[in-house]
């Protein structure tokens, strides 16, 4: 992409996004960059995003993530100068969650778990 705003589709955060949107909500690979870049681009180089900053498609697409575990938030209490107190949210990337890797595990049909048990667990079963 030409766009400084939009990170570079190489990026590891970016890339580690995608394939966990395509794992957890069944993206196709195109719509997971969209959203992946998307995403990244708010956070730049920062650890956290402030979430007075975000569009609300944005913030929604944040909120979505966040119930999949990808994201999560911080709040954060202040006083500004007039004395009014202001709570703070501040958005991140779990890395954690972006490297865990879905392993796909094979599931013997029913024919080769009955075939790969004894032939006497049957009627051993029945006189326990």
């Amino acid at each position: 992409m030409t766009n400084d705003a939009y990170p570079d589709a190489s990026d590891p955060k970016h890339d580690a996004l995608a394939q966990t949107l395509q794992e957890r909500f069944g993206m196709s690979e195109d719509d997971a960059s969209e959203i992946a870049t998307v995403v990244v681009a708010q956070f730049g180089e920062q650890a956290e995003v402030n979430d007075e900053l975000l569009e609300p498609t944005v913030r929604s697409i944040f909120y979505t993530l966040e119930a999949k575990k990808i994201l999560s938030f911080r709040r954060e209490e202040y006083t500004w100068e007039n004395g009014e107190k202001r709570r703070g949210f501040w958005w991140r990337l779990r890395m954690e969650e972006l490297e865990k890797k879905t392993v796909s595990v094979p599931i013997a049909s029913e024919e080769n778990v009955y075939a790969q048990l004894p032939k006497d667990a049957w009627s051993t079963r029945q006189h326990a």
